[in-house]
């Protein structure tokens, strides 16, 4: 799908599923099948090729792991830029709700995939459930670490449970799809894990995020950064590059356009006070930051929004 296409695209389709069916992913064998939960949740059973696709954002939270991936890199950009990896059984691959998204497959793959509609997750959660789901799972966009084999077990339990409409099943597929949220709610909440050649712990890299996190509305030194995982500044800085592929700079800026991006939903409050809330230092640092990340001013990305 075009860029065009996607913009032409934007808000015209209710589900995940019907834009599987309808778009050019149609071209890859697949199978659907409806969740019959107290709401209805979608799955998809794909034989991905090689492709360069843009999917709308949609109301639902998209959930996928790889049933198998035979040496095949990918590439997806969520409005933050391109990043990438390697596709490998079992890893966790999400897209928040309302999030467009564009991929680049660099080879076959078979995935299990659940959208979950936003309402479902809310009736589900209750009073537990983020007030802003795109944000709280910003951490997971795209593909996280591995070892979330859990996740991807019950997403495959999930597929076999299928259509059934009984009461029993119809109670069972709410606890799934309520376990598969809460898993990944609770593994964004701790922060997306540096890659396994990395050289933080997963002690140290939570303390670095939490700090980060914490004092995104102030200015972050990178010796303090360095204190927090015990480390000189310079083999910090090494450090911190080798397991995120970025600098502990461009790491902040990320995650400060992330948070204005939960902020900008919000049409009541101003371009100025977002500006500093995220920590820079005035509107218009803001905007250039913001429209060197998405390619939109924040002005125009929250009249997109809308």
């Amino acid at each position: 799908m075009r860029t065009e296409d996607l913009q032409f695209a934007r808000g015209a389709y209710e589900s995940y599923a019907e834009f599987y069916r309808t778009s050019s992913y149609s071209a890859f064998p697949q199978q659907h099948r409806t969740i019959q939960g107290s709401r209805r949740s979608s799955m998809i059973l794909v034989e991905q090729g090689r492709h360069e696709l843009a999917d709308p954002a949609v109301e639902e939270i998209v959930i996928s792991t790889p049933l198998s991936a035979p040496a095949c890199s990918y590439d997806w950009n969520m409005g933050t830029g391109w990043a990438g990896g390697k596709s490998r059984t079992g890893d966790l691959i999400l897209v928040p709700p309302n999030v467009e998204s564009r991929w680049r497959v660099g080879g076959p793959r078979k995935l299990v995939i659940l959208a979950v509609p936003v309402d479902h997750v809310k009736s589900l959660l209750g009073h537990e459930c983020p007030d802003d789901l795109a944000t709280a799972l910003e951490p997971l966009s795209g593909s996280t670490a591995p070892n979330t084999m859990a996740i991807s077990a019950l997403l495959q339990q999930l597929w076999s449970l299928g259509d059934q409409e009984e009461p029993l099943s119809r109670i069972l597929a709410d606890s799934m799809v309520l376990a598969l949220v809460c898993q990944v709610l609770l593994l964004a909440r701790a922060g997306t894990p540096p890659p396994a050649s990395g050289a933080f712990s997963p002690r140290d890299w939570r303390q670095v995020c939490d700090y980060i996190e914490s004092h995104l509305q102030e200015e972050i030194a990178l010796p303090d950064l360095a204190q927090t995982a015990g480390w000189s500044v310079r083999h910090f800085a090494r450090m911190f590059r080798q397991s995120t592929g970025q600098t502990p700079h461009n790491f902040i800026v990320r995650r400060r356009i992330e948070r204005a991006k939960g902020l900008l939903r919000k049409p009541d409050l101003q371009l100025a006070d977002i500006a500093l809330t995220c920590g820079f230092a005035d509107q218009s640092h803001f905007t250039t930051s913001f429209r060197k990340a998405t390619g939109l001013t924040p002005l125009r990305w929250r009249r997109e929004l809308i």
